[in-house]
Parts: structure tokens; C-alpha cells; sequence
């Protein structure tokens, strides 16, 4: 019976850290997409509750009532989540994974955080549907080379610079 000779072993944990050593960067790789696919999935929620909120209102896009008057992020983003909530999405939904949220202000009710801006539209019916302009966009560019995901009025989601060139 013969055991491991210490060279023997050194071998085999240098081979175990070499392939240690180039999996590694992978997983921040694989993080970031894994990242990106929840935001998608985000974003085709967030259209599908569009979708559906248009159909209950003679096709005409959900109309912020403070348009051009209120400059509140925060209120903004509290009417379009209470808007779309009985459709489906969640203050979750509104936010993308690769989005930092100030952890002081995380769990706060009253702070809704969130990654993806919708457009506005006029009260014309379908004209939501009649410009191939996204219907949503990432606020920031969370993603690969600065880019902003959007969804489309088909319910795709494309690459495209963030609002304001961020």
C-alpha cells in the first residue's frame, strides 16, 4: 500500500488553485447575466401590466396626473406603482438587480426606489402601440458598456443608451 509522497500532493493543489484561479472570474460574469435576465423579466412583467391596463381602459396609456407640474421622483414612482399594481408588479418589479439601493432607505414605505421609467404618452387610444419607441426604460445604465434595457410595445427588450447619455 503506498500513500501520497508530499510532491504528489503539492501537484494536485496547485492544479486544483490553477483551475480555481480561472473559474473565479466567471462567476462575476455569470452574476451579471444572471443580473440582466431578472431585469428583462422585469421589464416584460412591467409591459404585460401595461398591456393589460390598456386593455381595461379603451387602449389609452396610464396618464400621471402631475405631468409636467410635480418633479417628485418619488411621488412618480409611487403612482406608477400604485397604478400598475393590481396587474401584477411588485415594488420588486420596478426595481433591476444591478440597481443599488441605500440600504437606510431600503425598507422605508414611504421610499419607492425604482430602475425603469416609463414613457408618457397622449390619451389617444393605441398610441402606445403606433411608435416603435420603448414603452419602458432603465433610468441608469446597470448593464454591459453603460447600456439600459427597454421594452418595446411587443413585448421585446433591446440594448440602448440609458436617458440623459448616462
Amino acid at each position: 500500500m503506498s500513500g501520497l509522497t508530499l510532491m504528489e500532493l503539492l501537484l494536485v493543489v496547485c492544479i486544483l488553485a490553477a483551475i480555481a484561479s480561472m473559474l473565479i472570474p466567471l462567476f462575476g460574469f455569470f452574476r451579471r447575466k444572471t443580473q440582466d435576465a431578472v431585469c428583462m423579466a422585469n421589464l416584460r412583467t412591467l409591459h404585460a401590466a401595461l398591456s393589460s391596463y390598456m386593455g381595461e381602459n379603451a387602449q389609452v396609456w396610464p396618464q400621471y396626473p402631475n405631468a409636467g407640474n410635480d418633479q417628485d421622483e418619488n411621488a412618480l414612482a409611487k403612482w406608477w406603482y400604485e397604478t400598475l399594481k393590481p396587474y401584477g408588479p411588485t415594488r420588486k418589479t420596478w426595481l433591476c438587480p444591478s440597481h443599488s439601493v441605500d440600504s437606510a432607505t431600503e425598507n422605508d414605505p414611504q421610499n419607492y426606489d425604482f430602475s425603469y421609467l416609463p414613457t408618457n404618452f397622449s390619451v389617444e387610444p393605441n398610441i402606445a402601440y403606433k411608435w416603435a419607441q420603448p414603452w419602458v426604460i432603465e433610468t441608469g445604465g446597470y448593464h454591459d458598456n453603460n447600456m439600459a434595457n427597454q421594452v418595446m410595445p411587443d413585448g421585446s427588450v433591446r440594448k440602448g443608451t440609458a436617458p440623459g447619455g448616462q
